[in-house]
């Protein structure tokens, strides 16, 4: 692995603390057999309401184009051992 010495990207804030990771991704999308897809899983109760609908005040529903930083709270992937 090369060293990295340098970031340059802009940021999506999802200013929250105590996410675990429950939240990050729910445990029912983890039956998958690759790595792969885990994108759309991702924060999926939280960027979604209950009836499906997108919950647009959710940082990662708001413009992220060219966004590969998350900046979060404090004790982010806090919880299970996964």
């Amino acid at each position: 692995m090369k060293k990295l010495n340098y970031i340059k990207s802009k940021a999506v804030v999802f200013n929250a603390d105590d996410v675990d990771t429950d939240q990050i991704i729910p445990a029912r999308f983890l039956k998958r057999t690759t790595r792969d897809g885990y994108g759309d899983a991702l924060f999926h109760d939280l960027r979604f309401n209950q009836d499906g609908s997108v919950n647009s005040t959710h940082p990662l529903n708001v413009s992220k184009e060219g966004k590969e930083i998350l900046v979060t709270g404090r004790n982010f992937g806090c919880g299970s051992s996964r």
